[in-house]
């Protein structure tokens, strides 16, 4: 098996740090050699439709806003472009 040393900057290592507790990784390597072959997975995937794309993006972003606010009040769109 290839070693591989690379450099990261300190806040992506911090949130490598927070994904692989929150994820469960045993390790750093085992971090990113599952980063590696997603991926590359990725990029080898014929592109969907755009609802296809539209629809993954839309349950990503839902589960996000849901972990990052729930219980919290979230200011309505007039609210936040006031200002603007």
């Amino acid at each position: 098996m290839a070693i591989v040393n690379f450099s990261i900057p300190k806040n992506l290592e911090k949130r490598v740090e927070e994904t692989i507790h929150q994820k469960g990784f045993a390790s750093k390597a085992e971090f990113f050699r599952f980063s590696a072959i997603y991926f590359m997975d990725i990029l080898g995937r014929r592109a969907g439709s755009e609802e296809d794309r539209f629809k993954h993006l839309t349950s990503v972003l839902q589960q996000e806003l849901r972990e990052r606010y729930r219980g919290k009040r979230i200011p309505s769109a007039s609210e936040q472009l006031a200002d603007v």
